[in-house]
């Protein structure tokens, strides 16, 4: 998949839009280019602030090969064995404020890290400090959601995306541009992040990597408590070399900031990280095309946007007829051309929950209207008597507004022959809207993000309004 792609400008172009981020997971099934994005969007952000890239794939040679030689401790060795994560971090040369913590001498037994709690408080401690950790995860691991539930969030790397990983905490995509759309599941349980204060004693922290490699292998439970001792160290850690300046962090909301008690009513103060972190989504929700903006520095993010017109709600056209699901985009196209050409309001979009591609019709402000026309295509056959049902569809991407109803026909050919799931709908004044897809959700909208793109249209997500045209 590394193909001609340069993987680290991608990451450098994506850098600077996550500067509000202070951990992130970077997933892809191929080793080398995600280990290159990530260390690019270190090497960016590391003009900004102190940065630390870890690896979770396993020795893979991006970052390998910034490591003094091939047998060192790493993330492994902290967590598993208690090596303080002070020696574990290497600074890159040529780079003041960026570090890289290898995979570690171990294998990387992903059932048993990727659960580890104490992932949450380690998070905390970066944002604490408005330092940023940069963690490279192989898409196939076990218990990559739990990691990334720990996390600001994930940018997914190439055409495979886990199913475990919802659309809701993906920070951007990167891939080849001729690339074919792909999908992603729906959200699952998040696991709650503990952020209680931790202290460490100062014999750990000190304690040479040197004497560790000469052990044997520990008993469960001795294990178990150097572990323990060594994470509750994180906090103290980061106020020392290698991520905790005397200058003030330059990035991040501060907990007595001005901004951080409108949003919170001053609980940034007094709440937990979990809560923090909650309160820092809802601003950035409120503020959807000031994040859109941000993210659209990378041509491949996909984004949650927010309704350009939340007062057309109660008015929108959103019931809607599903007629079938198919797994391939051409199929999709296929049907719509063919089968259900003569439909009205046809369109697609991506279920968050089978992965597959959803064919729809109509689009009525009624449920009725709905239910009218599943009867009618079962009476004329063009639906089977126990195939197709009533949904409801409220958003879709607006492509343009106010088209002379002269100028739809043609509008409307142009964009089946470009293979675009455009349709049109009446509004009071005679002109029509068209519309790009059908969704339930704006988190299934945002997998439609790169097709509209590609399309050469601006995303803007609308609750669709009009009837049929």
């Amino acid at each position: 998949m590394t193909g001609d792609l340069d993987w680290l400008a991608e990451g450098r172009e994506l850098g600077p839009t996550l500067d509000q981020q202070h951990a992130i997971v970077v997933v892809g099934a191929d080793p080398v280019a995600t280990a290159l994005v990530a260390l690019g969007i270190g090497r960016a952000q590391a003009g900004r602030r102190r940065v630390a890239v870890g690896d979770l794939i396993g020795d893979a040679p991006p970052l390998q090969e910034l490591v003094p030689s091939d047998d060192v401790h790493g993330l492994v060795d902290s967590f598993m064995y208690g090596v303080s994560l002070n020696r574990v971090a290497y600074p890159v040369p040529g780079e003041r404020e960026l570090f890289v913590m290898p995979s570690g001498t171990s294998p990387i037994d992903y059932d048993e890290l990727f659960l580890n709690p104490r992932w949450g408080r380690l998070a905390a401690g970066f944002r604490e400090v408005g330092a940023l950790l940069v963690l490279a995860a192989p898409a196939h691991a076990t218990h990559l959601r739990d990691l990334v539930d720990a996390t600001d969030g994930v940018v997914l790397v190439g055409d495979e995306v886990p199913a475990s990983v919802s659309v809701a905490q993906s920070l951007a995509w990167v891939r080849e541009k001729k690339s074919a759309p792909i999908t992603v599941t729906g959200p699952a349980t998040a696991a709650d992040v503990s952020a209680e204060p931790a202290l460490v004693p100062e014999e750990l922290l000190a304690q040479p990597v040197a004497e560790l490699a000469r052990r044997t292998p520990w008993p469960a439970w001795a294990a178990g408590i150097v572990l323990t001792l060594s994470l509750l160290g994180a906090g103290v850690w980061f106020w020392q070399r290698p991520f905790a300046g005397h200058r003030p962090p330059n990035s991040g909301i501060a907990g007595n900031a001005a901004s951080a008690a409108v949003v919170t009513n001053g609980a940034l103060a007094t709440d937990s990280v979990a809560r923090a972190r909650e309160a820092q989504r809802a601003a950035a929700m409120r503020d959807s095309a000031a994040r859109a903006a941000n993210l659209a520095v990378a041509d491949d993010s996909f984004p949650v946007f927010t309704p350009v017109n939340p007062g057309d709600s109660a008015n929108a056209s959103a019931y809607a007829v599903l007629l079938e699901n198919t797994n391939g985009l051409a199929g999709a196209i296929l049907q719509l051309n063919d089968k259900f050409a003569t439909l009205p309001a046809t369109s697609y979009g991506l279920s968050l929950r089978s992965r597959l591609f959803e064919l729809v019709a109509g689009a009525y402000a009624s449920r009725a209207g709905a239910e009218s026309l599943l009867v009618d295509l079962r009476a004329r056959r063009v639906l089977a008597p126990t195939v197709g049902t009533v949904t409801v569809l409220p958003y879709a991407f607006l492509v343009q507004a106010g088209v002379p109803a002269a100028e739809v026909p043609v509008r409307l050919q142009r964009a089946a022959a470009r293979a675009q799931p455009v349709y049109a709908l009446r509004q009071p004044n005679g002109a029509a809207n068209l519309y790009f897809g059908a969704y339930e959700s704006p988190q299934q909208a945002a997998l439609a993000v790169p097709s509209v793109r590609k399309a050469g249209i601006t995303p803007t997500l609308v609750y669709r309004i009009g009837r049929v045209f």
